[in-house]
């Protein structure tokens, strides 16, 4: 009896199935029309393709096998992931190269032009390209780049450090014009002095430096207190006569030949010196 109620109720359930079908196929009909003339074209066109696409595999089997090894490696599939990864990238370069494209399309035909009218400058210009001094000068141009970028943000600022001072340096002259115009007359005498006189500069630099040598020295205080002592003894009014006594009893003094041995060295050093016209 229970075999029988589970019997009925799965055959109710498969007429209710059916029903369903039959309704979905009748609200449906011209889609499945339609489905089914699609069907029929596509195994027509299989059909007639099917013995092309055979040929065509055998014809290029190798090539086939040549190509599924090449995207079987390891370097194509890292190849096709990078491109993957970097498909805006690629886009935007694409673009780029057809507005490039599209640039030199214009400008090919001036450029021709500009070319055909400076062919004689160019001709000109190549052999100083070619120049061994010229691709010298270019190389060393590249190894100090740096050099010449600051170099030439110096000259910027100093053009416009002289664009400001060039007012005031006017002003300057201007007002300095007598001492400027004796300056240049005091050059003027010392360039024609120099052209008679065949004055030799480095001995010229020598005695400077001697001379400011010496005038360090003067300026020694042990120096200064000896021409201090010395015009003390020249300032006295009325120095009392010395006789023959009485200078060789000056000489027991340990001051006096100090002095005098100051002055027979200052003496022999002078009478070293060879003077131009001495015999």
């Amino acid at each position: 009896m229970a075999s029988q109620d589970r019997s009925v109720g799965s055959d109710a359930a498969a007429q209710l199935d059916a029903d369903e079908l039959a309704r979905a196929i009748e609200e449906n009909d011209a889609n499945l029309a339609e489905l089914l003339e699609l069907l029929t074209v596509t195994e027509e066109l299989a059909a007639e393709l099917v013995p092309e696409l055979r040929d065509t595999v055998r014809d290029n089997r190798e090539p086939i096998r040549d190509l599924r090894v090449a995207f079987e490696r390891e370097e194509t599939m890292v190849l096709l992931q990078k491109v993957g990864e970097q498909s805006e990238t690629l886009v935007e370069l694409l673009d780029l190269l057809a507005v490039s494209k599209d640039l030199t399309d214009d400008l090919v035909p001036e450029l021709v032009v500009a070319v055909r009218e400076n062919r004689e400058v160019l001709e000109r210009v190549r052999p100083t390209l070619e120049n061994e001094d010229t691709l010298v000068l270019v190389e060393r141009l590249g190894e100090n780049a740096d050099t010449l970028v600051e170099m030439l943000e110096l000259l910027d600022a100093t053009h416009d450090l002289a664009t400001e001072l060039t007012p005031e340096l006017t002003d300057a002259a201007t007002d300095n014009r007598d001492a400027i115009r004796d300056l240049r007359m005091a050059a003027a005498g010392f360039a024609d002095a120099h052209a008679e006189n065949d004055v030799d500069m480095y001995e010229l630099g020598r005695n400077a430096g001697n001379m400011v040598a010496f005038m360090q020295k003067l300026g020694d205080p042990s120096v200064t207190a000896a021409l201090d002592a010395t015009i003390d003894g020249f300032a006295q009014e009325d120095p009392k006569p010395v006789g023959f006594f009485g200078l060789f009893r000056a000489l027991f003094d340990a001051d006096v030949r100090r002095a005098l041995g100051r002055l027979l060295a200052a003496a022999r050093g002078l009478g070293g010196v060879d003077f131009e016209g001495d015999d």
